[in-house]
């Protein structure tokens, strides 16, 4: 084994310790530390910087390379910044003629960052995740969004190579205690209601798994390197129990929303009660979706990449007849008021205006789509169809929101008890 030497050649000078190569004046050629015959290590102090060398004497020449940062105003990491004992290790287990280019600072190494960047733009052209699907812009736009609120100056900045499991746990669990913002303004947060901790969790898991399946991809397609460990399968997401009951809306909300709605909101909230459809669906169907002689219209999810042909009621056929009628078939079926297509967050502001004026509490447009499996399931009393209508992939997801609906075998039995003469 190779001793630990502490001298360079020039008498009294140490490179072993940050306060000794403090007092060391700056120059071209690095303080050189013989550690065994042929290798030595340097310290190179410059004016701007300073590096660890490994200098090798092979075939009657020297040969050098930058293996690392020094630990003297950053922490080691043992891959980027090094102490002395492991730039020693370093230099005398390598082979310069074998080895590949280090990184020379925390911005040259492979990133977080740059992992997520490049997962998202493969992902949108390279089938892969669930349903082996490309992800579609509006997703990966999303994405992006989250990620630049909550990761990119945090945990994105840091080298994959010098995280870890214990790294991205406290990450993700900071994450659950920031309060919510809303286009750029921060939102009240009470850390005491049960229900508001359980959303900012939610979001936390939500981030967790972009994070994770980031580096899944980077594994898969070998952008990272072969002798680091995939640690963040160890990362867990919050428990979070069972979903709450999502929102739901009986007739007469129904009606005071639609009454206090502009005449293309209106319109546009009629489709999602007829078919179930998220609004970004809605947004996407054209005139040639809608098929008035089977009374159906092609659904083309957002979510699970399914294309749903939905049945329409014979309302249902008349609002899609009126909003087709002479119009050509690659045309939007639901439009603004003078014609433009709706656009991503485009409902958003006139939804909150409408359901201000309706008196209507914790409505959001996704709650259309709960209001209309609901009125599915009182109407037939059958999951399995809600499940289907509504294009989820089984029924427990259905049931888990809607079994409240249903009638109870529990509650039909209690009421078979005899009397008990109280």
């Amino acid at each position: 084994m190779a001793r630990k030497p502490v001298n360079s050649r020039q008498s009294g000078v140490r490179i072993s310790s940050a306060e000794a190569r403090n007092r060391l004046h700056v120059r071209r050629e690095p303080y050189w530390v013989e550690l065994v015959p042929g290798t030595a290590i340097g310290y190179a102090k410059g004016v701007r910087d300073v590096s660890w060398f490994v200098r090798q004497r092979a075939a009657g020449a020297y040969r050098k390379q930058r293996i690392g940062t020094p630990d003297d105003g950053i922490k080691a990491d043992g891959t980027i910044v090094l102490s002395y004992s492991q730039a020693v290790k370093l230099a005398t287990t390598m082979q310069l003629e074998d080895r590949k280019p280090l990184p020379r600072h925390y911005s040259d190494g492979l990133t977080l960052n740059q992992v997520f960047d490049d997962y998202l733009e493969q992902r949108q052209v390279t089938p892969g995740g669930r349903f082996n699907r490309v992800m579609p812009k509006s997703t990966a736009q999303m994405s992006n969004q989250v990620w630049e609120r909550h990761a990119r100056k945090d945990i994105g900045s840091k080298l994959v190579t010098a995280l870890d499991a214990k790294a991205m746990r406290k990450w993700h669990a900071s994450m659950a205690t920031v309060a919510p913002t809303v286009r750029g303004k921060t939102q009240d947060f009470d850390a005491t209601d049960p229900e508001r901790v359980r959303s900012r969790r939610a979001t936390a898991n939500r981030i967790l798994t972009i994070a994770k399946a980031a580096l899944t991809w980077a594994r898969q397609h070998d952008a990272l390197p072969d002798d680091m460990a995939d640690w963040w399968r160890n990362v867990s997401p919050f428990a979070l129990g069972d979903d709450p009951v999502p929102r739901m809306l009986d007739k007469d909300e129904i009606a005071r929303l639609l009454g206090a709605a502009p005449t293309d909101l209106r319109t546009l909230l009629q489709g999602a009660l007829m078919t179930g459809a998220r609004y970004g669906e809605l947004c996407t169907m054209r005139v040639r979706d809608f098929d008035a002689a089977h009374g159906t219209v092609t659904i083309r999810q957002s979510k699970t990449y399914k294309t749903l042909t939905q049945p329409l009621t014979p309302e249902g056929v008349a609002l899609f007849q009126a909003l087709t009628a002479d119009r050509k078939k690659d045309d939007p079926i639901f439009v603004r008021e003078g014609g433009a297509p709706w656009a991503r967050s485009d409902a958003a502001k006139p939804m909150a205006t409408a359901v201000l004026a309706a008196q209507l509490e914790e409505v959001t447009f996704k709650t259309t789509r709960a209001t209309y499996g609901k009125l599915l399931l009182v109407a037939t009393k059958d999951i399995e169809l809600v499940a289907k209508a509504l294009g989820h992939s089984d029924s427990r997801i259905t049931r888990k929101h809607y079994a409240a609906l249903l009638p109870s075998e529990v509650k039909a039995g209690i009421a078979r008890l005899p009397a008990l003469g109280f």
